[in-house]
């Protein structure tokens, strides 16, 4: 099997023998195949999605209106086919069995040429008037919605039927589909104002993952954090396919103890800054009283997107005194050194917390080898990670250039995840005490601005060409006597 799926755009890869299966109907007998006959499949299924992609780029005249809709509001870009073609050919792809991300190395990154850069338009009404607020809001977007040359790509949270556009659960523009009375689930061109046929929807999570590696097809084992409102997350497969979190097998893939990452418990390292001189303030009992996703005085029940989204950065500011920036929120270039020179000791302090994070909750269970998506590159996408990323990565990194994870500050051993007794809290324990779990997985250079942007781009683009559903993963439940009661959800 080839290691790395990589199609046109630089790089090359070998066709399975299986046939394109991109058919939702025909992807049903994946259930069957084994996993070394599931990756074969991903592998043939994400070069078909690569190679579609790359025909549609090649129309000069092919536009993609591209929308983040999301817990700060809607933000809204505009992509030529030929741009993103420019920006996603401007890195060298690894050589046919290299696997490895050493053509992202250098000091300057390629970034996209945007036709019009990303703008946030504000926050949405709810669903009841979406449609016409976002017109009045972006009025060129009548037009586009005429031009048959123009894709809509649309990255939202909630979930959503990759196959169909349906959005089943919430939608983050404001409300609940069952809760509004219609007989259907509604798809999300409707409540947008878009050509269904034309408009082609997924999770954010999945929409980072697929911007974040300037590549069109994400790396084999790639974890995607996306570092905003909360902490978004992505993952793909040995093959480079994004695991789809809206379906039941996928979602067991990001879970956490259980639990998707999103909403994991995670108690943090942030009492010690309280404890620390000067830690203690009004702005700080401010912001622990303040409300985050519904959720009064939410601190004494820290999980992953308080501690390590944007809330989470706003009380290392209160704690170690330092300003908040002034881009927060927008969707304009990082600060200038003064800026970030100020803000330092609070983005210190929130990598500390996030490497805390990845060592002692993270790592244990995604990078164990018994996990079915084993995870071996991780990399940080959205705002945050945008403006804070040169002190970001001094505190996470090794200083040796290895692009690994620094080892806990003083030493500190990594203990083992809670769990149940007996063999999965003795498999836990085993895991965590390896030494080598860490230094295995590679931090790659931050993901391009506007990843959630440029990921709903590919999608559409291979939308308009009927490959959009090749880029997930086959759905294969894998049953393994013996293991399944081991690393919290170790087959999947």
């Amino acid at each position: 099997v080839v290691s790395w799926a990589w199609s046109g755009l630089g790089g090359k890869t070998k066709r399975q023998g299986l046939g394109s299966t991109s058919d939702p109907a025909a992807r049903v007998s994946v259930s069957k195949m084994g996993k070394r006959q599931a990756a074969r499949h991903d592998l043939d299924e994400v070069a078909s999605f690569a190679e579609v992609v790359e025909r549609q780029m090649a129309d000069g005249k092919r536009l993609i209106r591209v929308f983040d809709v999301g817990g700060t509001g809607v933000k809204t870009a505009l992509i030529s086919a030929g741009s993103l073609r420019e920006f996603l050919r401007s890195g060298n792809a690894p050589a046919e069995g290299e696997d490895d991300m050493n053509f992202l190395e250098g000091e300057v990154l390629p970034e996209l040429r945007w036709l019009e850069e990303p703008t946030q338009l504000g926050m949405a009404p709810g669903e009841d008037g979406f449609a016409l607020w976002l017109l009045e809001a972006l009025p060129r977007l009548r037009r586009e919605v005429d031009d048959p040359k123009v894709a809509f790509g649309v990255s939202t949270a909630g979930d959503v039927d990759h196959a169909t556009g349906v959005l089943n659960d919430w939608w983050s523009g404001g409300g609940h589909p069952r809760q509004w009375g219609r007989r259907r689930s509604p798809l999300v061109s409707e409540l947008m104002g878009l050509p269904p046929a034309r408009t082609f929807v997924l999770h954010d999570g999945s929409a980072h993952l697929l911007g974040c590696s300037r590549q069109v097809v994400p790396p084999p084992g790639l974890a995607c954090f996306a570092l905003g409102t909360g902490v978004g997350f992505g993952i793909s497969d040995e093959a480079g396919a994004a695991v789809d979190p809206c379906n039941p097998i996928g979602v067991r893939s990001h879970c956490l103890n259980g639990v998707p990452v999103s909403g994991a418990a995670y108690p943090g390292i942030w009492r010690q800054w309280l404890e620390a001189p000067g830690g203690s303030s009004e702005k700080t009992e401010a912001i622990l009283a303040k409300e985050f996703a519904g959720t009064n005085r939410p601190w004494r029940f820290s999980w992953v997107s308080l501690a390590l989204g944007r809330r989470g950065m706003e009380l290392a500011e209160a704690t170690h005194n330092c300003p908040a920036p002034s881009t927060a929120g927008t969707c304009k270039a990082p600060e200038d050194e003064a800026s970030i020179e100020a803000r330092a000791p609070a983005v210190k302090a929130y990598a500390g917390q996030w490497l805390h994070f990845l060592q002692t909750s993270f790592l244990p269970q995604f990078a164990a080898p018994t996990r079915r998506h084993q995870v071996q590159r991780i990399c940080f996408s959205g705002g945050i990670a945008e403006l804070n990323w040169p002190l970001f990565q001094e505190v996470l990194l090794e200083s040796d250039g290895s692009r690994h994870l620094r080892p806990l500050p003083g030493g500190a051993e990594v203990p083992a995840p809670a769990g149940k007794k007996g063999k999965g809290a003795r498999a836990k324990a085993a895991v965590a005490s390896r030494p080598g779990l860490a230094a295995s997985v590679m931090v790659l250079p931050p993901a391009p601005r506007g990843s959630a942007l440029i990921g709903a781009a590919i999608y559409a683009l291979a939308g308009l060409g009927g490959a959009n559903t090749a880029i997930w993963a086959s759905e294969a439940p894998l049953l393994r006597p013996g293991r399944d009661a081991g690393i919290g959800d170790s087959t999947t």
